[in-house]
């Protein structure tokens, strides 16, 4: 169904073909962008930016080690993050709730510094 209304919408093959290479070059250059932008990137960049989305990917299943690293990043302005107080402590919470010996203790540490109110 879906191929009819492709080819009712294109009409004849010359049509389709113009329509398939403007396709394939814009996906060509959305690619060489995406290139572009990673070899202005240092190789340490790059693994903390592949570093966070492993630790977020992580937390957001549950994983209290990953909430408390997510929690640490935020807080320090660490792995390509902008420092965040809020998303530290949302995280960091987390962790401890869950039992995180770790995360309890630099809650306890940001809160007696005022870092959190």
């Amino acid at each position: 169904m879906l191929v009819h209304i492709f080819n009712r919408f294109l009409g004849d093959s010359t049509s389709r073909q113009a329509f398939e290479q403007n396709a394939s070059e814009a996906t060509l250059e959305k690619a060489q962008a995406h290139d572009f932008e990673d070899q202005h990137l240092s190789s340490d960049e790059i693994a903390n930016r592949n570093a966070m989305w492993c630790y977020l990917r992580a937390a957001l299943r549950g994983d209290q080690e990953a909430q408390y690293k997510m929690g640490l990043s935020y807080l320090n302005g660490q792995l390509g993050l902008d420092r965040s107080y809020s998303h530290a402590e949302k995280w960091l919470e987390q962790a401890a709730h869950q039992g995180h010996l770790h995360a309890k203790e630099q809650l306890k540490k940001a809160y007696d510094e005022l870092a959190f109110s």
